[in-house]
């Protein structure tokens, strides 16, 4: 069985708070805790400069094909 899942994260450099509590990897780590495994992925970080309030950010995007043998043909 395979499941494909959007992954992304926002980060503030100027923040200091945990980046794996993100809503998404708290989703995908919950994921492989249940036996899925990661198959591929495609990924892409995407800077941005704020000018206004002179912050630097990135953003990561991901699609992740994930895998896990069906219960039916073990």
């Amino acid at each position: 069985m395979q499941k494909l899942v959007y992954l992304s994260n926002s980060r503030d450099y100027t923040r200091q708070d945990d980046i794996n509590e993100n809503n998404y990897f708290t989703r995908i780590n919950k994921l492989l805790d249940e036996g899925w495994k990661v198959a591929h992925m495609t990924h892409d970080v995407v800077g941005v400069n704020y000018s206004q309030d002179s912050l630097h950010k990135e953003s990561l995007v991901a699609l992740v094909l994930l895998e896990k043998e069906d219960e039916e043909s073990k």
